[in-house]
């Protein structure tokens, strides 16, 4: 956005908080003789300021398109002033802005995204030439470097591994809930951390080509392209305007030229009609319904970005969710332990937590968290070797050798554990630690990402609502299967990057039409941005994910999905059900003025009347509220 074009937005914003102040200052007036003037000069004033960024648009936009929706608005401000209700222009006017200003926004905060993913990636990076290591900046590498990249350094551009082991954390590109071990020849994307290994990595890609800047370009194409979706309004504009214009004059000149009948009868009719033309109803009757569908959302933990996406809402056929920290909590924890030889669950969890006390693997983490006061013997261990991408060995201060890690780690070193033990455990929707003592196998530990609580009931509600829900993983196959079992969603679809994830909501858009997407993670930023709506879940969650999404829930309820539909749903409805009665009621009175049945007070007062009754019947949103929670975080 180039400085011309923030300073006519900042113009703008202020023009309509003036407006908005004036108009607000009119109102709580009292109506006497005396303030009647100062009242009306109050309310003229605010019109002409946010009026004339309006009026300046639809100059500017006439070429483009002579009937716009700027044009429409400009109409109702003549003819609010021309009528002498000028609050009623000025409120219309300040409703239409305000939602303009929220969509500047909106698209100004896509653009910025770059800014939040940038703090992601190491600005230096340690090049391997020659033999010897240099600190250079990350826009220096070019493909067929390679760098060095350390335990608990993040990876700054994509690359393959050429020596070195580590497991790698890339859930802030794939999603994927449990680090992944990788060794020579495996591929490693900017942004994923390596966790407990030194590794070197050949670059493939230029800087500007990384994984995370393509899906920061991604987010902000799909951003950009939603900006130009048109409105019902506008839509609506391009034949209401020029249709009402063409009336009034055709009425006012047509019988007098054609038929030799009185001008001045003609003309009074003809100014009828164009008052009970004037859009005001019309024009309201999207942006009030909404206004109070919006401050509804609010209440109950919500913040959606703009109107439209709540008549996107109503037009939903499925919703898509992303799979780890949205439809699971995103956190590893300890599912089951079974105790072996004489040992019992405590003391494998305590062992375990003596040996992970100094990783800061997210295992490590899980298994510490659940050990709580049990690994307070932490003194017992008094040497520690961690092995990476397989396991840990401790010496503990009475001479004994704990091992912690990979099943195959510990056979590697003589442990013998038995199948059938550990198909008590496995699952393919976690990850399997084992604890042994001077060679003898105390126990196993079962580690997955737990599925929400809410989750079930969640996706039987859509089903109940006639929505399709669709889970999408960046985990194995095995892991997306399950989870999608125990949740109740028959589609979905696994091993995915951020790309991957864009493409199969474009296909899914085709198949079902209206399509949300339900995401938490910089990975799933882009595919937020390409759904009709994109639902950000969890304020305390990802700024890109926030940023990339239409609807940003407060809380962590995924309760909050089926009633958002069901919100759009009535709004949308509401929508309809006001601009067809505005356009029926003013067809009557447009028929009754054109002959002469009701004269120029009564078409002022049934503009009016039709506007508060339209304002009357969107009002019930206000009670539409959840039997629920919604900002409870399970």
């Amino acid at each position: 956005m180039d400085e011309e074009e923030h300073g006519q937005r900042l113009l703008r914003l202020w023009l309509t908080v003036v407006s908005g102040i004036l108009l607000c200052a009119g109102l709580l007036s009292f109506p006497s003789d005396i303030l009647a003037v100062f009242r009306e000069g109050l309310f003229g004033v605010s019109l002409a300021l946010v009026g004339a960024p309006v009026l300046y648009n639809a100059i500017r936009r006439v070429r483009e398109r002579p009937f716009n929706e700027d044009l429409l608005m400009g109409i109702a401000a003549v003819g609010a002033t021309a009528i002498g209700v000028l609050e009623e222009g000025a409120a219309v006017l300040l409703l239409y802005s305000i939602a303009e200003i929220i969509e500047d926004y909106t698209v100004d905060k896509a653009r910025n995204i770059a800014k939040s993913v940038a703090g992601l990636l190491p600005k230096r990076a340690l090049l391997k030439k020659n033999g010897w290591l240099e600190e250079v900046p990350v826009e220096k590498l070019n493909p067929g470097d390679i760098i060095i990249v350390k335990a608990g350094w993040r990876i700054p551009i994509d690359g393959k591994i050429v020596a070195g082991r580590s497991n790698i954390d890339q859930s802030i590109i794939t999603g994927e809930s449990i680090p992944i071990e990788k060794s020579v020849g495996d591929k490693v994307f900017a942004g994923s951390l390596s966790i407990d290994g030194s590794i070197e990595v050949l670059t493939e890609k230029p800087y500007e080509e990384s994984t995370v800047s393509r899906i920061v370009k991604m987010v902000v194409e799909a951003h950009e392209r939603k900006a130009k979706i048109e409105r019902f309004i506008d839509r609506f504009s391009r034949y209401y305007t020029p249709t009402m214009i063409m009336l009034s004059i055709g009425l006012g000149l047509l019988p007098p030229l054609a038929l030799g009948q009185s001008f001045d009868m003609w003309f009074y009719r003809a100014l009828i009609v164009l008052v009970i033309a004037c859009p005001s109803a019309l024009v309201i009757s999207t942006p009030v319904t909404v206004l109070i569908a919006l401050i509804r959302a609010m209440w109950s933990g919500i913040l959606i970005k703009g109107g439209r996406y709540l008549e996107e809402l109503g037009k939903i056929k499925a919703v898509i969710f992303d799979k780890t920290g949205t439809l699971t909590q995103g956190k590893l924890r300890v599912s089951k332990i079974i105790s072996l030889n004489g040992f019992s669950e405590d003391e494998v969890l305590r062992l375990a937590a003596i040996a992970e006390s100094k990783s800061s693997h997210p295992i490590a983490n899980a298994i510490i968290d659940r050990a709580g006061h049990l690994h307070g013997g932490v003194a017992e261990a008094v040497d520690f070797m961690d092995i990476a991408g397989k396991g840990l060995k401790a010496t503990l201060n009475n001479g004994s050798i704990l091992l912690v890690g990979k099943i195959s780690f510990l056979r590697e070193l003589g442990v013998e554990i038995d199948d059938q033990t550990v198909l008590q455990l496995l699952s393919p929707s976690g990850t399997i630690v084992a604890v042994a003592v001077d060679g003898k196998l105390a126990g196993l530990i079962h580690i997955e990402d737990q599925i929400r609580p809410e989750a079930k009931d969640t996706i039987k509600e859509l089903h109940f609502i006639g929505i399709k829900p669709v889970m999408l993983t960046g985990d194995n196959p095995a892991t997306a299967k399950e989870a999608s079992t125990i949740i109740g969603i028959e589609e979905y679809y696994a091993n995915l990057n951020p790309e991957d994830k864009v493409r199969i909501v474009a296909e899914l858009r085709s198949k079902y039409g209206g399509v949300a997407m339900v995401g938490d993670g910089v990975n799933d930023a882009p595919a937020l941005a390409a759904s009709n709506v994109g639902i950000a879940i969890g304020t305390a969650g990802n700024d890109v994910a926030i940023e990339a999404a239409d609807i940003a829930l407060m809380g962590s309820n995924l309760k909050s999905i089926p009633y958002l539909i069901k919100l759009g749903r009535k709004v949308s409805l509401k929508i309809k059900v006001n601009i067809t009665l505005a356009l029926s009621l003013k067809a009557l009175m447009i028929i009754l003025g054109a002959l002469g049945f009701i004269p120029l007070w009564f078409a002022v007062i049934g503009d009016d009347g039709l506007t508060l009754l339209i304002i009357a019947y969107a009002l019930p949103l206000l009670r539409f509220k959840p039997d629920y929670d919604l900002t409870r975080s399970f």
